[in-house]
């Protein structure tokens, strides 16, 4: 008999079987070995910015410090710029504000006269003022608003004005007219009283400073040497009386209330002063209210000539309305406009009319930039305004190509750059002094000609010298002579 053994040989197999697994283990494991980076973006947020105006004050009242009319930074509710109860003529104060606002923004004064009354009629009072009937309800019959007078500047935050710190002609005069719901832009798209570039908003971020005087009487502007001074209760500030009380022109400015007769005593003038700021990015054509909206004209692109070989006419305002430093300020904004011209014999050429209460050629049209602004030079101001013999006068000089003049072509095209501050009242009679200017300003427009108007101060007729524009577009505005250059830089004549 053959015995047969059967060997199970199970131990090894199953081991065999154990090492696949470990194996297959270790093979599924380094598949999922992967280098791997993880970035995360947490709390993600839009939140909404701000704007809020704040503003401060230091105040002064006959050279003396106020303190119920100075205040640190705040919101205006409760704090008053003037609180003066016993005013008498020659009286004077100063205040200097700080702006602030935590984004760029375009800022708005709004100033509103809510009474100038007689309030009571005293005995001297109704020997010049027959008209004093107190009490009668009328709170705007008093002449307290005629006879205080305010100045507005943007200031360097020393409560002085300077001879660098361009006056506000807007908020300059009687309290009677700049309060008369008076809307003055600080910085808008069209204006920037903050000694800025013309359509700059206010910075934010970063203190503004306007400074405000007031005088019971005749006030002047007597604007200091730019130096570092301690406010305009400094006697030595203008080096005289040094030894005594302070005086208006410490602070840059003169009062003089001896022309005062007695109808102003016990009057009371009460006015509101509101500021607003908006947003200034995102809305690129914001205007304060009472400001022209202007809505430029698409014009075909020009030729090469209207750029290269134009001639230019400035016809430029000397009237009494101008005084001796606006005068200068015109001066040196029209001679730095004759150097950007580059005039060259066979480029631009340009010459010069004005006018007060008759016109004046000054400079025939020329290649010689030297005479030219000598003759910008050799202007004085006085008298009435008579625009149409200033448009009159550089019309015929463009007109008549050969006299010896103009040049011998007649192809260069002809433009006119016209600079006043006021309205037309000449020649006589002064009631169609407007009509007649702009019958001349129609002719020459109609024979080709390009009309430029520059619009100084807040005494100016918009809609009028846009009228005598070729266009709106053609219309600039202007606060004061003193961004006057900066106007006429931005003029194009290829427009």
């Amino acid at each position: 008999m053959k015995t047969i053994f059967l060997f199970f040989k199970t131990p090894r197999i199953l081991l065999s079987f154990a090492t696949l697994l470990t194996a297959a283990a270790v093979v599924i494991g380094a598949t999922f070995a992967f280098f791997s980076d993880t970035e995360t973006s947490a709390g993600n947020t839009l939140e909404a910015g701000a704007v809020d105006l704040q503003i401060d004050n230091t105040s002064y009242y006959n050279g003396t410090p106020s303190a119920t009319t100075t205040w640190g930074l705040d919101d205006l509710p409760g704090h008053l710029f003037f609180n003066f109860l016993d005013i008498k003529p020659s009286d004077f104060g100063e205040d200097t504000m700080s702006f602030h606002v935590d984004n760029d923004s375009w800022v708005c004064a709004e100033f509103k006269l809510t009474a100038n009354d007689d309030n009571t009629c005293t005995e001297p009072e109704l020997e010049d003022d027959q008209t004093c009937s107190e009490p009668d309800g009328d709170l705007l019959d008093g002449e307290l608003a005629q006879n205080i007078n305010f100045v507005f500047w943007p200031d360097d935050g020393d409560n002085v004005l300077e001879q660098d710190e361009q006056v506000i002609l807007e908020a300059s005069g009687s309290a009677e007219n700049i309060f008369n719901q008076n809307t003055v832009p600080l910085a808008d798209s069209l204006i920037n009283n903050l000694s800025g570039t013309p359509g700059d908003p206010m910075a934010g971020g970063k203190v503004h400073y306007i400074g405000k005087a007031w005088c019971f009487g005749t006030l002047g502007q007597a604007p200091l040497s730019q130096s570092v001074y301690s406010g305009p209760d400094n006697p030595a500030n203008d080096g005289v009386n040094l030894g005594g009380p302070a005086t208006p022109e410490d602070g840059g400015i003169t009062c003089d209330g001896s022309g005062l007769n007695n109808a102003t005593q016990t009057d009371k003038l009460l006015a509101d002063i509101q500021f607003s700021a908006v947003q200034s990015r995102n809305n690129p054509g914001f205007l304060c209210e009472g400001v022209p909206t202007i809505t430029p004209t698409i014009t075909p692109t020009p030729t090469t000539a209207a750029c290269q070989q134009a001639d230019v006419m400035l016809v430029l305002d000397r009237s009494g309305s101008i005084n001796s430093t606006e005068l200068g300020q015109l001066k040196t904004a029209a001679k730095a406009f004759v150097d950007d011209l580059g005039l060259t014999l066979t480029g631009i050429h340009a010459g010069k009319s004005s006018f007060a209460t008759t016109g004046s050629l000054n400079h025939h049209l020329s290649d010689d930039s030297t005479s030219v602004k000598a003759a910008i030079d050799a202007m004085v101001s006085s008298g009435f305004t008579n625009l149409k013999e200033g448009i009159d006068l550089a019309t015929t000089e463009m007109a008549n190509p050969g006299d010896g003049h103009d040049r011998t072509d007649g192809t260069s095209p002809d433009k006119m750059i016209i600079v006043t501050d006021g309205n037309p009242n000449r020649p006589l009679p002064s009631s169609t002094a407007d009509d007649v200017a702009a019958a001349s300003a129609t002719a020459f427009k109609s024979g080709g000609g390009e009309v430029f108007v520059v619009g100084v101060g807040s005494d100016v007729n918009t809609a009028y010298l846009q009228g005598i524009a070729t266009d709106a577009g053609h219309y600039y505005p202007v606060s004061g002579y003193g961004g006057l250059q900066t106007i006429l830089q931005n003029i194009d004549l290829c427009q």
